[in-house]
């Protein structure tokens, strides 16, 4: 019980890649941690967009998809690359409403939500509630422990959840201001045998 505890603070919350982390999948990366358990942990790179709007995108996978959003104030938004894992598959991230979820959402701290369903998507971009709306492709999934060792390793240093981050910091901005809430130097942050430092 008590490990299964300790593992549960990192979601929701943050992953901040150290500048060490050289894998391209996530050098230079903010994750938006949506799972983390005994199974394994799942999240969302937040700052690596994809060279494709959300209309197009959408409309690669279905054209009906792809007609809602042109129609929508969702259709010109920037997709985000979410991780290598199931990079077909389209995510949406979305303030929850008052009605009950998709049996797919995750919800994520108190009011947003992921989710990856067809019903989900259309409602989504049927609906003119106001945002945020970001859509990404694919996520970043870790092995049981896997994610552990990494951060022992100094390749992430967690943050707390703060939902501002993805909602009102610009997309190029985010890990730089990550870093600064750590309260550290992006210019000078380092990671070493101690752990984070500037």
């Amino acid at each position: 019980m008590a490990s299964e505890r300790s593992a549960s603070h990192l979601a929701p919350g943050f992953l901040v890649a150290a500048p060490g982390l050289r894998d391209p999948n996530f050098a230079g990366s903010l994750v938006l941690m949506t799972g983390h358990r005994k199974a394994g942990a799942m999240g969302f790179v937040v700052n690596r967009p994809a060279q494709i709007s959300a209309a197009d995108m959408l409309a690669s996978v279905d054209a009906r998809l792809g007609g809602l959003a042109r129609a929508s104030e969702h259709g010109n938004r920037p997709v985000l690359v979410g991780g290598p894992v199931s990079p077909e598959q389209v995510w949406v991230l979305y303030r929850r409403r008052n009605g009950g979820e998709e049996d797919d959402a995750i919800r994520v701290g108190r009011n947003l939500v992921v989710g990856s369903s067809r019903p989900t998507l259309e409602a989504i971009l049927s609906s003119d509630a106001p945002g945020p709306v970001q859509l990404f492709v694919g996520y970043a999934g870790w092995a049981p422990m896997q994610l552990e060792g990494e951060i022992s390793q100094g390749s992430w240093v967690p943050l707390g959840f703060d939902e501002e981050l993805v909602t009102t910091v610009p997309v190029p901005d985010r890990w730089a201001e990550a870093v600064r809430r750590l309260g550290l130097d992006p210019n000078g942050f380092i990671v070493g045998g101690g752990g984070a430092m500037a």
